[in-house]
């Protein structure tokens, strides 16, 4: 492999000045005497930017590759299917830490532990180790079936400008601490949930006397409707970590059984005692209050870029839908509050198609007078991805932090917006919080994932709406006092019961 890869580079001396002519137009490429594999990609204007940045970068190094864009049209599992159903996959594929199983447990992905054993420049040891899980289908399976890009924590955006004009009750901005600095130097739970306090207050003083709101706070949002928390609660990454805080969690590994078909009732812990006990919490200490809106904007995600909330519980690719709304407003980041936090990737994962497929231009692989397949050009493409300077090439994006561990605390990714951001939030290791890979749903069958994470979404969206809670929360917790709760999460559960028997 290493022969191979010198060859490569240096035809790559060959080719440089026509790599770097037309970046962008694929269609123009001159593909005369060079490797054609192609790529599956969102559709989405951000995925395409990172895309194009991968392929920049990745032909200046071999041009005598040339990696076309596939763009997959609507959602992931819809263009996902289309491949399928059509035997039209392209070489690589983008891969969703969360959704991939489906696939890759069907046999549609390689991989890519073979390509590593045969490659000694390359390590999988050098990337997250939560990382690593999310490429497995399952909680037995070993396999990596996607090269992760990027290192998803979730954090708290905060909306600088925002809290620059919400006192605490000593009269001092950011909620009372002062200044983003001290408030960053206070950040804890307790110290989340007074900024919280303070917004829910700025908020209703100030549609109390809507005809006197000073203009710069009403451009800031601090009017009817805003909230102090886009908590995203109907995504996996954020809502379980706040569950597994208040002692609940919706799926339970260490309820499987110790017999040879897993307990999946028992692990599918929506109803637990203690789950019903936590989504009481979290209503009562962040729906109650009015911190977070008891329902979502369709995307789930319209709050905080439009400046109707203070905080954001995301991921560092949302700092492109920030972008994209054209935001006025200073975004800064702080740690996660809870004591567990959801960790997750992307990346891209090598079509088994590729291994069938071989271009005339290939070269020959090392002591064989064996040809490259596409799969394999596809693995010096994913190497690319995950080397120093394809994680720089997406942290000039904003959109990635490095899935190298290497890259911590470098690289463009702490450059992008301006150095003196707290883009440590992103990777800092919070005393007493336990990161946690967001691929407990892979414990079930692969084909049922999917129907037990949209019910599980559906579940908590109601568990944050009043209608479906007594006045009096001391009542013991049980199904006559929260009758409603209970009959919304029997209903869901019963859905997924259904499905995941039907796999089996």
């Amino acid at each position: 492999m290493k022969k191979l890869i010198s060859i490569l580079l240096a035809a790559g001396m060959c080719f440089g000045l026509a790599a770097c002519s037309n970046p962008f137009e694929e269609e123009h490429e001159d593909e005369t005497g060079k490797v054609v594999i192609e790529v599956g990609v969102l559709g989405s204007t951000t995925e395409q930017e990172i895309f194009r940045k991968y392929k920049n970068g990745f032909q200046e190094k071999y041009p005598n590759v040339i990696v076309q864009m596939d763009a997959i049209p609507g959602d992931y599992a819809t263009g996902m299917n289309n491949y399928v159903q059509n035997s039209s996959f392209p070489d690589v594929v983008f891969a969703p830490g969360d959704q991939h199983a489906a696939y890759s447990s069907n046999g549609h992905f390689l991989d890519l532990r073979t390509f590593d054993e045969e490659d000694d420049t390359f390590s999988f040891d050098d990337i997250y180790p939560e990382l690593i899980e999310t490429t497995h289908y399952d909680s037995e399976d070993e396999g990596i079936w996607f090269m992760p890009r990027d290192y998803n924590k979730v954090v708290t955006f905060v909306n600088k400008t925002m809290l620059s004009y919400v006192p605490g009750e000593n009269g001092q901005m950011y909620a009372g601490y002062g200044s983003f600095e001290a408030l960053r130097e206070a950040w804890d739970l307790e110290t989340f949930y007074e900024v919280c306090e303070a917004v829910t207050n700025k908020v209703a003083e100030n549609a109390a006397n809507s005809a006197n709101i000073p203009q710069e706070e009403r451009l800031a949002g601090l009017i009817r409707g805003t909230v102090a928390l886009d908590a995203r609660y109907n995504w996996y990454p954020a809502y379980e970590p706040i569950l597994r805080h208040f002692g609940g969690s919706t799926i339970s590994l260490d309820k499987a059984g110790d017999g040879e078909t897993p307990d999946y009732e028992a692990m599918l812990s929506v109803d637990a005692d203690e789950t019903m006990l936590a989504y009481r919490s979290m209503y009562e200490t962040l729906a109650r209050p009015g911190y977070v809106r008891q329902s979502l904007a369709s995307s789930g995600a319209a709050a905080f870029p439009n400046s109707q909330s203070a905080m954001w519980f995301t991921t560092r690719p949302s700092w492109g839908e920030v972008n994209s709304y054209n935001a006025t407003f200073e975004v800064d980041f702080l740690p996660f509050p809870y004591d567990y936090v959801g960790v997750g990737c992307t990346g891209y994962a090598i079509a088994s198609l590729a291994a069938t497929r071989v271009s005339e231009n290939a070269q020959t692989k090392e002591g064989t007078d064996e040809k490259m397949t596409n799969a394999d050009y596809a693995w010096l493409f994913l190497k690319y991805i995950v080397s120093e300077e394809g994680q720089n090439a997406i942290g000039e994006t904003g959109m990635g932090v490095p899935s190298l561990m290497s890259m911590k605390d470098s690289g463009t990714w702490m450059e992008y917006g301006s150095a003196d951001l707290n883009h440590e939030a992103f990777v800092e290791e919070v005393e007493g919080q336990t990161a946690m890979a967001v691929n407990d749903i892979y414990s079930f069958p692969a084909t049922a994932q999917k129907t037990v994470s949209d019910n599980c979404i559906s579940i908590m969206t109601y568990v944050v709406k009043d209608e479906f809670w007594p006045d009096d929360l001391t009542l013991v917790l049980n199904r006559t006092n929260y009758a409603a709760i209970y009959a919304r999460v029997d209903e869901y559960k019963n859905v997924m019961m259904a499905r995941i028997e039907a796999a089996n």
